[in-house]
């Protein structure tokens, strides 16, 4: 074989492979945003106590442990599913108005509808930050409630 339909050979696998692989993620990522939105909760403040939503059969209850959230620190993500099935839950903490990069918790289910997990949020140049916690829940339907707090650089 020659030299020259070698390479074309080879340049052609890969344009292959990088189309192949550019049509997969688009395909996982159009999988992953399949999620009912629910407006944020109005009135709702997670340093007060957990924040409760209902939803089509049920309700969520999401509450961030300490009540004071402090930045640095290690922060408890409690989820309680009631009358929805759950069988995965993932909190998404991201900046409203700075991207502070992807913070995604993956929840363990610990007892009777409750689910758990850790995270921690960074500090930000700008000392009052606006977060969103979004609870994204796999029950039969797919739902992304968001919860909104901020913080205060000390």
């Amino acid at each position: 074989m020659n030299q020259w339909l070698r390479r074309a050979l080879l340049l052609s696998g890969f344009v292959l492979i990088a189309a192949v692989a550019f049509l997969g993620a688009r395909y996982w990522q159009s999988v992953q945003a399949q999620y009912t939105r629910i407006a944020p909760l109005a009135g709702c403040d997670l340093r007060t106590g957990p924040c409760r939503v209902a939803l089509a059969g049920g309700s969520l209850t999401f509450a961030i442990v300490p009540q004071d959230i402090p930045l640095m620190q290690p922060l408890r993500l409690i989820v309680m599913a009631e009358g929805l099935g759950v069988r995965r839950a993932v909190v998404e903490v991201r900046g409203r108005d700075m991207n502070m990069g992807l913070n995604r918790s993956v929840l363990e289910p610990t007892a009777d509808g409750r689910w758990e997990g850790e995270t921690i949020l960074p500090v930000c140049s700008q000392r009052r930050m606006e977060w969103e916690a979004a609870v994204r829940l796999d029950a039969g339907e797919r739902y992304e409630v968001p919860f909104v707090f901020d913080t205060t650089r000390p």
